[in-house]
């Protein structure tokens, strides 16, 4: 029988987070769904998820201790996977509860008038305090340091074992290791030189003991950002290493046109031995492709003898406070969040929030370094203290990566990258990206208003009947191919265009398709939407050429109470329509045909937005939920 549902306009939801404008001290997300769980009268506390940082653990267990909150995740996921959204949320003060970022220094302009300052708090005597005294801020603490990954060399230990190899103890034996490993056609170590900042691993990694290790190799490092000293006067022997390595065919020219995500591929099919990572992807083999070999990690080794290894230590988030947390409205809510910032401050809630991302070597004092299958063959550089952290150089990381790459193709010497990166560092170049001003928005866009933006921009240009656009996800699902952040009032660039579309993933690029399909597979489209990461719940998502009530916290199934076509006519459940979407975005098994239009939706956006001049968002209430 065929279904045929009427629209009743209705109140909308309205899921609120602290935050301000310049005209309010209140401000909600009005029109967003910020989460697809029933809440049920609890006191949602919002925070703010950096990109590949999971904490859905640690969801769990604030839950369970504190009953009377729901903690509700914001994603923040951006297709550059850089710090821009968390600029644009502090510049425009639409923060949520709590903040979870990283790096730390981004949108520092900011802080005094966003963030609370926990300094006077009695959780931070917790901290110890050389973590504490690296990140405050003229005498103010904005952030709480959270635990770091513990990462190094991942080796597949049961190649290990099956070949006879062993863990060296020292560099000159890392290097033998590899020679012998490169000597059987397998490959050492690849880290996928095609991420430009995993030649910083490299570099970093193999010279730490060297170059970065002590107060005074931080002190070199600062004169030389004011413009003192040239680079090889420290760095020399940090270069000479990585081109012996080079040299030895450890690092090989043909590493530039592996990714991050194809070294993992060549390693989980044993085509390589070691990569650079955690115990999360040590612990990761089985999901990713199958693997049934067991992983653990070595550190990396310096050249000068024993007791030259070193683990790293990767910062996956600092911890903040919305300063709106304090107006005299929200006493309640800073005092639940104050709870949870006591309970953050303790072992078990270290442990809470690293459970989802592998063995962490937590920021409190005397918590001893975690001891674990995968990480004993790194627990003695922990517990000696040889770990840190690692930190770009300011003014000429780009042009040292540079420089690095170059090395690998057998175009620049030592000696060359050297005065390479000391003009670089005279020049100082430190004007902001050459970004495009594409037009203006009249005000401040919904999450919902921006995926309404996109689907229309979809719709106008094919002309088709409907467009979809898929959610980005929530409550600590992400799928990489959906809507990701605002557009804000003002100027927009094409650094927003990038803020606001996913990180595609599996070498997607957002691709424009023009299916058909029928109504009623339409709404089982809306219905289930599509899996990922073997979530099979499915995401909602935005549209144009639709009109319909929907309630996300319900079931796949019986989401929606009621559609139309925009015009107000009844959808026809056995009618084809025309609907335009990015390839692989909704369930195959629907499509009766599809027209690639070679065009990516990127490119389309910016090119609407150039010639609008100036966007607004849409008024039409077409997506009403609650």
């Amino acid at each position: 029988m065929k279904r045929r549902l009427s629209l009743i306009l209705a109140s909308l939801l309205l899921i609120s987070t602290i935050g301000c404008s310049s005209n309010s001290q209140q401000i909600s997300h009005q029109k967003d769904i910020l989460t697809q769980k029933k809440s049920e009268g609890k006191l949602q506390i919002t925070v703010l998820v950096k990109h590949a940082f999971s904490i859905n653990s640690f969801e769990k267990a604030v839950e369970e201790k504190f009953p009377d909150i729901d903690i509700v995740q914001v994603g923040n996921y951006t297709s550059a996977l850089n710090p821009d959204e968390y600029v644009a949320r502090m510049k425009h003060d639409d923060l949520t509860d709590i903040v979870m970022t990283w790096p730390l220094d981004f949108g520092e302009e900011y802080f005094k008038d966003r963030l609370l300052d926990l300094s006077s708090y009695s959780f931070t005597t917790k901290y110890n305090v050389s973590m504490l005294d690296t990140i405050q801020k003229d005498g103010k603490l904005y952030y709480l340091p959270g635990p770091a990954q513990i990462r190094g060399l991942v080796y597949n230990k049961t190649l290990f074992e099956e070949n006879g190899w062993e863990v060296p103890k020292n560099y000159d034996e890392f290097i033998e290791l590899c020679t012998t490993i490169e000597s059987t056609g397998i490959r050492a170590i690849q880290l996928g030189f095609k991420n430009p900042e995993v030649l910083d691993t490299a570099f970093v990694g193999f010279s730490y003991g060297s170059s970065f290790a002590t107060p005074k190799d931080t002190q070199w490092i600062q004169n030389y950002s004011q413009g003192n000293g040239n680079f090889l006067d420290h760095f020399e022997t940090a270069l000479t290493t990585f081109q012996d390595m080079i040299d030895l065919g450890i690092w090989k020219k043909e590493d530039l046109d592996i990714d991050y995500s194809q070294r993992e591929n060549i390693f989980f099919s044993r085509q390589s031995a070691m990569i650079e990572d955690s115990v999360l992807i040590a612990r990761s083999g089985f999901k990713i492709s199958g693997s049934t070999d067991e992983f653990a990690l070595m550190p990396f080794f310096n050249p000068g003898g024993a007791g030259n290894d070193w683990a790293r230590l990767y910062m996956v988030c600092y911890i903040g406070l919305n300063k709106h947390l304090a107006d005299t409205q929200n006493k309640n809510k800073l005092n639940a969040v104050l709870e949870i910032m006591d309970y953050i401050s303790t072992p078990e809630g270290q442990e809470a929030l690293a459970a989802d991302t592998g063995a962490m070597y937590s920021s409190l004092k005397d918590v001893p370094p975690i001891d674990v299958a995968e990480t004993r063959d790194i627990v003695d550089a922990l517990a000696h203290g040889r770990y840190g952290i690692f930190k770009e150089l300011p003014n000429i990381q780009g042009t040292l990566r540079q420089g690095l790459a170059k090395m690998l193709t057998g175009e620049l010497t030592v000696e060359q990258v050297g005065a390479l990166i000391d003009e670089a560092n005279r020049n100082q170049t430190s004007a902001a990206p050459n970004l495009e001003i594409l037009g203006t928005a009249t005000r401040n866009f919904s999450l919902l208003e921006t995926g309404n933006f996109i689907t229309d921009t979809m719709k106008n240009y094919t002309s088709s009947d409907i467009a979809l656009f898929l959610d980005g996800g929530k409550d600590g699902r992400y799928n990489s191919k959906g809507v990701t952040a605002k557009m804000y009032e003002g100027d927009i660039t094409t650094n927003d265009i990038k803020r606001i579309l996913p990180d595609f993933k599996y070498g997607e690029k957002g691709e424009l398709q023009e299916i058909t399909m029928t109504g009623e597979n339409l709404i089982n489209t809306l219905e289930y939407s599509i899996p990922v990461d073997n979530d099979q719940t499915g995401w909602f998502y935005y549209f144009s050429g639709l009109k319909m009530k929907y309630d996300p916290t319900n079931e796949p199934g019986s989401r929606i109470e009621e559609i139309k076509l925009a015009d107000g006519t009844d959808l026809d459940l056995t009618a084809e329509y025309t609907i335009t979407i990015i390839k692989d975005s909704v369930p195959s098994e629907y499509i009766i045909s599809s027209k690639n239009l070679d065009l990516l939706l990127g490119d389309l956006l910016e090119e609407s937005i150039r010639n609008s001049k100036v966007i607004e968002p849409s008024t039409d209430n077409r997506f009403i939920y609650e």
